[in-house]
């Protein structure tokens, strides 16, 4: 049986991350794969400005990635008849956001990974738990092999694998959404930002990604049966006129893929010798845009946890909610908003006339600056009265 200091599923983000920071400090780590790169997923795409220090953290300068990726200047947020650009802002000035393409984005942090001395398995699956370690499946030969392992990290997505063969995943019951993801063909006027299309039934994100692809992603509301993915795709962007017009000439040139339900939650994210990054250790709607540095700033927590002295658990958890906790409650006043239509509309019109909150709420959803300064009561005052 060999032994590893670290066993980590999933070589997205998050696990890629924690791999090359436990072995550029010497450990032992073995990442397993179950697909091969590169390999799409289904994602906005759309990563917050801070990507570039999580990054560095572990040796990727912008000069190693930044050629394969946007940047973008913010985010245009339509709500029925009145629209704002959010942008980000930090203590040294302008910000930008980043449009990337998981299939190159991922690859390049998992080859990273290996460059910095772990060892990465692709068509390899987590498939069990032991005493001390765990059980993979090459999924070409079907063999399986027994892995001794001082700590198991699940990395492996909002469905992880880990967190259901500890009996920690859980559902969500607020909000319960379909999301539906495709590139298409570049768009003319729509290379330096994003968009949001917000609707009575969800909404449409549009982001350009490399190679003057946009990445057209949804959500909507999950319902059994009914329609296929693909009319429901379609239906969506026929409800929005401006995502029509937007796409108007141009054309779908990836399937159409998807998740539901969007989002879970687990019981724990941190235990005796496991720990869950990334989406695995929880995923809410995408709408903030906060998923890829979220990975690789839980990557960094766990990292600082296995690799210090004392309690890796504990020191986990409580960096999840020193970096967490309020940009969480955040993301769930924003739900509220899409919760609630008109509300969302007036939310839009008062930061349309008001800049300032306009950025520093776009600076606090881009992780530029703390999300508690989004969270005062003087900035929801800014936010909701008349």
């Amino acid at each position: 049986m060999t032994s590893y200091d670290a066993l980590i599923a999933g070589s997205g983000p998050a696990g890629s991350a924690l791999a090359a920071g436990l072995a550029r400090a010497g450990a032992h780590v073995l990442l397993v794969e179950r697909a091969r790169h590169p390999r799409p997923k289904a994602c906005a795409e759309y990563a917050s400005p801070r990507i570039v220090e999580e990054l560095a953290r572990i040796g990727l300068s912008p000069q190693a990635w930044a050629a394969d990726a946007v940047p973008l200047e913010g985010m245009q947020i339509h709500a029925a008849h009145h629209a704002v650009r959010i942008g980000y802002a930090d203590r040294n000035g302008q910000r930008s956001a980043w449009g990337v393409d998981r299939r190159t984005f991922d690859e390049r942090l998992a080859r990273h990974a290996v460059t910095s001395g772990a060892e990465l398995r692709e068509a390899t699956s987590l498939v069990g738990l032991g005493r001390g370690g765990a059980r993979v499946r090459d999924l070409q030969s079907g063999r399986e092999e027994r892995i001794s392992a001082g700590w198991i990290i699940g990395a492996d997505g909002a469905r992880s694998t880990l967190a259901r063969l500890l009996g920690v995943w859980r559902p969500v019951r607020f909000p319960r959404r379909l999301g539906l993801v495709a590139h298409y063909a570049g768009v003319p006027g729509l290379v330096d930002h994003g968009e949001m299309h917000v609707g009575r039934d969800g909404y449409i994100g549009l982001a350009p990604t490399p190679g003057g692809e946009l990445n057209v992603g949804m959500a909507l509301p999950l319902v059994d049966g009914g329609a296929s993915a693909s009319a429901r795709f379609t239906a969506a962007i026929d409800a929005l006129p401006a995502v029509t017009a937007r796409l108007a000439g141009s054309s779908r040139m990836t399937p159409i893929r998807g998740a539901a339900p969007i989002g879970h939650r687990v019981a724990s994210a941190a235990g005796p010798g496991w720990l869950l990054i990334g989406d695995a250790a929880g995923f809410v709607d995408p709408f903030t845009g906060e998923g890829i540095h979220r990975a690789l700033r839980s990557a960094r927590a766990a990292a600082d946890a296995i690799l210090g002295a004392g309690d890796v658990s504990a020191a986990y958890r409580r960096e999840r909610r020193r970096a967490f906790a309020a940009k969480t409650a955040l993301t769930w006043l924003v739900q509220g908003f899409l919760a609630a239509p008109p509300l969302l509309e007036h939310a839009v019109e008062r930061l349309a006339a008001r800049p300032r909150a306009a950025l520093r709420l776009g600076s606090a959803l881009g992780d530029c600056r703390p999300a508690t300064d989004a969270l005062a009561p003087g900035a929801l005052l800014e936010l909701l009265a008349p």
